[in-house]
Formats: structure tokens, C-alpha cells, sequence
């Protein structure tokens, strides 16, 4: 396992950015690998972690987005998904829980699909199965299009309302700070267009009945991109999930809500049991 800090691994053909927070040895469970969204970076976690200080995190940029470069061709999800258990091998990391945010969350069923072995509890979080799911609310599909919205942090904020919803529609100051947050590391546009490829051509829903891991379904209940019915058709197609939706809550949950997305999730991670089947 390395250290703590940021470090770069290499993870079969990729060169992988990698930030390791706390201690393996924290707590009774495995380290939590938190895998991002579409273009997200390792300093996207920053609200979450702060959260969860006393578990051990492991994040990375995904290849074509912050420090990892961009692959020659495209990475398919099951290819990313095959890309993290290399990583994995690397970090010497036999077990981990999951933690998979919008595109990360359709990886996250993936991995807990052709890893089981490796994965002991999945937390999805404001996320989908990618085909088969109810679509983004069309203004917000149509922001993902958008590259302005990646490097300049003023028309993020503008975008925000309309593109994650939740408390982002009426609260300027957050808004900015999701912008500064999500420009801090502009993706390369190749890279972004290959992720956004992946998450428009695979879908999972044929293999979530194969999901045998305890799993969380976290969703804010005003989210225009992940919408609140996909994490219920989740919640009830995974055998062993239960469902938590955060009222008033937008995509970005985990800025919008820490304290509450935190708490659930460590409380889900801690759980001796399996969660009950189906929506709660």
C-alpha cells in the first residue's frame, strides 16, 4: 500500500494520478475508494473527505482528466472498471468499498459486477445505469456539452442552477464555490469527450440483479441529471440496497449536504448487516 498523499501509479497501459488520505488501518473496514465523475478530479473530494476524516480514502483522476493523461483511444466503462483493479493490484488493496458519484457510479456497478471478490459494499451516489435509465432533464444534458463551463468558474456558477439543481438554484455563494471547485483542474477535451462517450454507450441495468454486495443509493430528490427515479429503479434492482434521498438536494450532494451524505454513508460502511432489500 503507498503512502498517504498524492502519487502517481501505473495501472496496465495508464499512468494514474492517485491521492491516498488517512490510515488503511482506520476503522474496522477496508479503504474506501471514492471514483469520480464525468471530467471530476481528485480535488472534487475535498467537501466529502473532510467528512470522513477518519476513514481511509483512496481517489484518482481518471485517464484524460487532472494529472492522469489521456488515453489514445477511448475507454469503455468496462474498461475503466478493468483499469481500477489493476490499480488496485498496484496498491496492493486485496479488498475495498466503493464509492462511485454520477459516471463514477455506473464504474462503481461495474466494478462490483466483475469484482466481487474485491468489493465489499458499493455506495451509489447521484448516479444511474447509464442506457436504460430515465434521461437528464434536457437544459441539463445540454450543459454537459458545454467546455466554457469547465475553465471558467463565473459561467460554472451561471450554469449551476439549471444544471445540478438542489440548493444551487438559490444559493449564489455556493454555486461559486462549486465552480471554483470544478475549474481548479480544467479536463483535457479529448479526455472528457471519451468519458462522455463511455457513459453514453454502456449500460448496466442487465447485470444489477448480479449485484450481490451491500449497497447505498444516495440521490438528491431535485437532481436534473441524475434523476431521483433512476435511484429507485436501483434501490430496487440491486438485491441487497436500501435508498436515501436527501430533500431539496441537487447532483452535487456531496458539496450541497456533507454533513448528511457523510453521516449516512460512514453509518452504511460501519453496518455489521445487510441494508434491507429495496427503497427506504
Amino acid at each position: 500500500m503507498i503512502s498517504t498523499g498524492e502519487h502517481t501509479v501505473r495501472a496496465g497501459r495508464h499512468d494514474v494520478r492517485v491521492s491516498v488520505e488517512g490510515s488503511p488501518g482506520n476503522g474496522d473496514g477496508p479503504p474506501l475508494l471514492l471514483i469520480n465523475g464525468l471530467g471530476g478530479v481528485i480535488r472534487m473530494w475535498d467537501p466529502l473527505r473532510q467528512h470522513l476524516a477518519g476513514t481511509c480514502t483512496i481517489a484518482f483522476d481518471a485517464p484524460g482528466a487532472g494529472d492522469s493523461p489521456t488515453p489514445t483511444i477511448p475507454q469503455s466503462v468496462v474498461g475503466v472498471a478493468r483499469m481500477i483493479t489493476r490499480l488496485l493490484d498496484e496498491l496492493e488493496l486485496p479488498e475495498i468499498d466503493v464509492l462511485g458519484y454520477s459516471l463514477g457510479g455506473v464504474v462503481a456497478q461495474q466494478l462490483a459486477w466483475t469484482s466481487p471478490r474485491r468489493v465489499r459494499r458499493v455506495v451509489l451516489l447521484s448516479t444511474n445505469t447509464g442506457w436504460g435509465s430515465v434521461p437528464s432533464h434536457p437544459v441539463a444534458l445540454k450543459g454537459l456539452f458545454s467546455m466554457k463551463r469547465l475553465r471558467d468558474p463565473e459561467h460554472y456558477a451561471a450554469l449551476a442552477p439549471q444544471l445540478l439543481g438542489g440548493a444551487l438554484r438559490h444559493n449564489a455563494a455556493l454555486a461559486r464555490r462549486a465552480g471554483q471547485l470544478r475549474t481548479t483542474e480544467s479536463p483535457d477535451t479529448r479526455g472528457y469527450l471519451y468519458q462522455l462517450l463511455s457513459c453514453t454507450t454502456w449500460s448496466t441495468m442487465p447485470m444489477l440483479r448480479l449485484i450481490r454486495q451491500p449497497t447505498l443509493v444516495v440521490n438528491g430528490d431535485d437532481d436534473p441529471l441524475a434523476r431521483p427515479v433512476n435511484a429507485k429503479a436501483l434501490a430496487c434492482l440491486i438485491p441487497n440496497a436500501e435508498l436515501h434521498l436527501v430533500r431539496g438536494a441537487g447532483h452535487h450532494l456531496f458539496l450541497e449536504r456533507p454533513d448528511e451524505v457523510s453521516s449516512v454513508v460512514a453509518a452504511f460502511l460501519e453496518c455489521d448487516g445487510l441494508p434491507s432489500s429495496g427503497p427506504t
